[in-house]
């Protein structure tokens, strides 16, 4: 079995380019460093660096072994989270994975919540559309209505909003007196695509976009909704985005539902079963709930 330790310092090694610059990260000697490097060499039977110039490189053997060994040190680390709550006296942990709007309109009153009822849980949350295959708590996800539902294996899933989408224009623009627009009206605007990434709630739009009859006429593509309502408000174009991401508008931005058809969302939570009777998650998934219908 590899040592721990030795992997950590094999890996600082080859991210941080010499044993000189590891051993200084580290806090250790350079001798330590390569007295270490010497011995995983011999545990594996592996050339794990070879010379270049006055320093060394990787071999292709070491940068596989640097990959193949983050799941492990993802687990160690989960591993060290552990001992610390043990040490330090708290109830337990609770880890979070959601999409951006969820994560930044949600998740802070339910952390606040949770915070109060139980004080020495430790939290941590990550923004993103989907799990990069660690293992969280409880995911906050988007689904499209018009495809199968989601599946997580090991969880459990739960349906928490169906949500429309608005288009957000500046204050002045032609279709801002209407108390509503239709989706199909949108084929002659400017539009601003905050989808570079190809997600789900770029995948809706789209499917109604055809639905409506046309292509979408894009003036700019930028990263997230906040860019996105920067750019209406600087009068560049309008933007669909779900009423979630909508909730305080930039001044000069007006907000518009749509219709014919009005395009949704599903938001749904995903709970790992080997942990969903941890008081601390089963109450996070309660108060998600709240938030979600209130």
């Amino acid at each position: 079995m590899l040592d721990p330790t030795r992997l950590r310092i094999f890996r600082a090694v080859v991210s941080s380019g010499s044993v000189q610059a590891a051993a200084t990260n580290l806090a250790y000697t350079p001798s330590a460093v390569s007295q270490q490097l010497q011995v995983l060499q011999r545990e594996t039977g592996l050339v794990l660096f070879e010379r270049s110039g006055r320093g060394i490189s990787p071999t292709p053997a070491a940068l596989r072994l640097v990959e193949s060994s983050d799941p492990v040190m993802a687990a160690m680390a989960r591993l060290d989270d552990e001992v610390a709550d043990l040490r330090e006296g708290r109830t337990g942990s609770l880890s979070l994975l959601s999409i951006q709007s969820a994560g930044e309109t949600w998740l802070p009153a339910v952390g606040g919540r949770l915070f109060e009822e139980f004080p020495d849980v430790l939290i941590t949350l990550a923004i993103a559309e989907v799990s990069d295959g660690a293992e969280v708590d409880l995911q906050v996800a988007t689904e499209d209505p018009t495809e199968p539902v989601l599946s997580i294996p090991g969880c459990r899933r739960h349906q928490l909003l169906t949500e429309p989408y608005s288009v957000a224009m500046p204050a002045d623009h032609t279709l801002a007196a209407s108390d509503e627009v239709a989706l199909s009206a949108l084929g002659n605007v400017g539009l601003i695509d905050d989808d570079l990434h190809d997600s789900t709630c770029g995948r809706i739009l789209r499917g109604c976009y055809r639905a409506a009859g046309f292509t979408p006429r894009y003036v700019a593509r930028v990263t997230d909704h906040h860019a996105a309502l920067a750019f209406v408000a600087a009068g560049i174009g309008a933007c669909v985005l779900p009423d979630l991401t909508l909730t305080q508008p930039p001044a000069g931005v007006v907000v518009r539902p749509l219709v014919d058809p009005t395009p949704r969302r599903r938001i749904v939570a995903f709970v790992r079963e080997s942990v969903e009777a941890n008081p601390p998650v089963a109450r996070a998934l309660a108060l998600l709930r709240d938030v979600a219908t209130a």
